[in-house]
């Protein structure tokens, strides 16, 4: 990354949780760069109201997922940064902006498509990398994150989007009369990691290393089709 994809990445996390996280965890101001470009716009606080603020949460809340209005923002306010799914970095960048902070991940979770029913591998997926990266976080770089909360529950209304997506645990049949609760493909493995509390060291869990035998075919497939004469042929 240049420089300047750096300032510009500070730039965005201080917008988005400078703003609150630098009052409350640091001196109870907003960042430089909110000043910078807010001046107009942002009250100063007097040094008696910093000392009130400064120290006033028990822990770091954090929300993290897709903003589903983030494709509606003035292109000027993304800083060039797009939506990612890194958890384990941007633990790692609260922990080391503001003091080593006790995090808990009160809202983390993705989206699938609204036409997804119970079998929801997509966000089964998702949902055990951030688990994975927050256990990462928390084991390899120290991280002191104290507890995830997975978002959602069930399908819901999702704001401009309606019900064309769905982040749920339990699948609802919008069109049923009586909408029933059922627990989709992640529910139950969302069961089974609580039971376990993580990622105990079974053999399904082990990452494998090794080669296959000298006799293992390996390819690529391909398949086109092309239109002669009001006729078509596909291989």
């Amino acid at each position: 990354m240049t420089d300047h994809s750096i300032k510009e990445c500070q730039k965005s996390l201080d917008f988005v949780l400078g703003w609150f996280a630098k009052p409350v965890f640091i001196d109870g101001d907003y960042p430089e760069s909110m000043k910078n470009n807010l001046s107009s716009l942002l009250p100063d606080f007097t040094e008696s109201e910093k000392k009130f603020i400064k120290g006033t949460a028990d822990f770091f809340a954090l929300s993290f997922g897709p903003t589903l209005s983030f494709q509606l923002l003035d292109p000027q306010m993304k800083f060039h940064q797009l939506e990612s799914p890194s958890l384990r970095q941007l633990l790692s960048w609260i922990d080391l902006e503001y003091n080593h902070p006790q995090i808990f991940i009160v809202e983390n979770g993705w989206f699938v498509s609204g036409t997804t029913k119970r079998d929801d591998a997509k966000y089964m997926y998702y949902l055990k990398k951030f688990i994975m990266e927050t256990l990462k976080a928390v084991r390899l770089d120290g991280v002191d994150v104290i507890g995830y909360t997975a978002w959602s529950l069930m399908d819901g209304f999702e704001w401009h989007r309606g019900y064309s997506i769905r982040r749920g645990l339990f699948y609802i049949d919008f069109l049923s009369q009586d909408k029933k609760l059922l627990p989709k493909s992640s529910a139950l493995f969302y069961q089974k990691l609580i039971e376990k509390n993580g990622f105990p060291p079974l053999p399904e869990n082990q990452p494998l290393e090794g080669t296959f035998p000298c006799d293992f075919a390996w390819g690529i497939v391909d398949n086109y089709i092309q239109v002669t004469h009001g006729s078509s042929v596909g291989t």
